[in-house]
């Protein structure tokens, strides 16, 4: 039944993150809402300098305490899009640890589930993936 339950999880954040814009936000900073507001929640890598196949985290702060958020990858297809989902911490940060698959600007993308169970996009961020040595 758990494996059931998170696999449905999984189709959903799937499919949430992939209709996601990946135009909607400045990189680097929270993401506007309609009305010009920035969110607060920002998007930082460590390490800041990556190459295809080395680990890395992605740390988002300002997020809401204690509130689901799923981060997506957006790598050049054909590859499809990383992600990561899980809660945010009683302080409201959150991170995850991705792999570098291509080379390129990788944009990171920060959804929030709302107390209404629709997802918000709070930060953007890209990170530069270099090749391989």
């Amino acid at each position: 039944m758990r494996v059931a339950r998170r696999s449905m999880i999984v189709f959903v954040m799937a499919a949430m993150l992939a209709s996601v814009s990946a135009s909607t936000a400045a990189a680097g900073r929270g993401a506007r809402s309609a009305s010009g507001a920035d969110s607060g929640a920002t998007i930082t890598f460590a390490p800041a300098t990556v190459v295809v196949g080395q680990q890395y985290v992605v740390k988002v702060s300002g997020l809401r305490p204690n509130a689901w958020v799923a981060v997506g990858a957006y790598f050049p297809w054909p590859t499809l899009t990383s992600w990561c989902s899980k809660w945010t911490d009683n302080l409201g940060n959150w991170n995850c640890t991705f792999t570098a698959m291509e080379p390129g600007d990788i944009l990171h993308e920060a959804h929030q589930m709302g107390r209404n169970g629709r997802f918000r996009l709070k930060a953007s961020a890209s990170l530069t993936i270099s090749p391989s040595p």
